[in-house]
């Protein structure tokens, strides 16, 4: 882990605030799913139109993306390297599950996740080649 000043620290963890809450939001609603999918099957399994029957998603995909979520808010937290492309994962997972409204945070966000600051305050290895530089001018 690199040494960072306390300036640094705290522009590292207001670049992240907007991420942080949108994780917090999402787990919590993942989780409430979770709950109420594992409580709720004596009442309608499935979903009967006709001839054909539609089933719920399993909740086992539910646990996953709950644990997706918890394990990036605790790597953020920790301040751990693998916590930079577990984010843009969640993000993305999010996108999708919750659209549109997800796409547009995950949108919003995604240029955040990707930022130098936050980049250095998850001490997560910086290239020459992200910061925009070509290698000639880095010999």
């Amino acid at each position: 882990m690199t040494k960072l000043t306390q300036e640094e620290l705290d522009q590292g963890k207001k670049v992240l605030g907007g991420i942080i809450i949108l994780l917090w939001v999402v787990a919590i609603l993942t989780g409430i799913g979770y709950l109420s999918r594992e409580w709720g099957l004596w009442f309608m399994p499935n979903i009967n139109i006709g001839p054909a029957s539609v089933t719920l998603p399993s909740s086992n995909g539910t646990f996953i993306f709950l644990a997706l979520y918890v394990a990036e808010l605790v790597g953020i937290y920790m301040r751990k390297p693998w916590a930079v492309p577990l984010g843009r994962a969640a993000l993305v997972v999010t996108m999708v599950i919750f659209f549109p409204v997800g796409t547009i945070f995950g949108a919003i966000l995604w240029k955040r996740i990707n930022d130098p600051v936050t980049k250095k305050y998850l001490n997560y290895s910086v290239d020459a080649d992200s910061q925009g530089k070509s290698p000639e001018s880095t010999k």
